[in-house]
């Protein structure tokens, strides 16, 4: 097992970094998308892909962040784990609970999981 060295981890902060950033401007485009009413057209699109991006990654992520020096397979792996599970169960306690309102759960996961990526923007492990 070889150690890695300094300038392969500083670029794996840095993708990280990144990363988390780049999902907390999805979320947030998501939500005011959203919140616009866009629904047809180039707009439309951009919101479904924005906003499934979001809800895929955004939650693992914020989670994933607090591995320390972890491989990015294992990372990446618990980032789609976490992302599918949390909007997967969103959905089954909203079905469950006959109250379907997935802007509201879009801007649930949000204001959760948005904090937890600023720090992980500021403070790469």
């Amino acid at each position: 097992m070889s150690v890695p060295t300094t300038a392969e981890l500083t670029r794996a902060r840095v993708a990280r970094r990144l990363i988390a950033l780049l999902l907390v401007l999805a979320g947030i485009a998501a939500c005011a998308l959203c919140a616009l009413g866009v629904t047809g057209g180039l707009l439309g699109d951009t919101r479904l892909y924005v906003t499934i991006t979001f809800l895929i990654l955004g939650p693992g992520w914020a989670a994933a962040g607090f591995l320390r020096r972890a491989p990015a397979a294992h990372v990446w792996l618990l980032t789609f784990g976490v992302g599918v599970a949390v909007t997967l169960l969103i959905g089954q306690i909203m079905v469950s609970a006959t109250f379907w309102q997935p802007q509201g759960a879009l801007y649930l996961v949000t204001v959760l999981s948005v904090p937890f990526l600023l720090r992980h923007a500021v403070v790469a492990q």
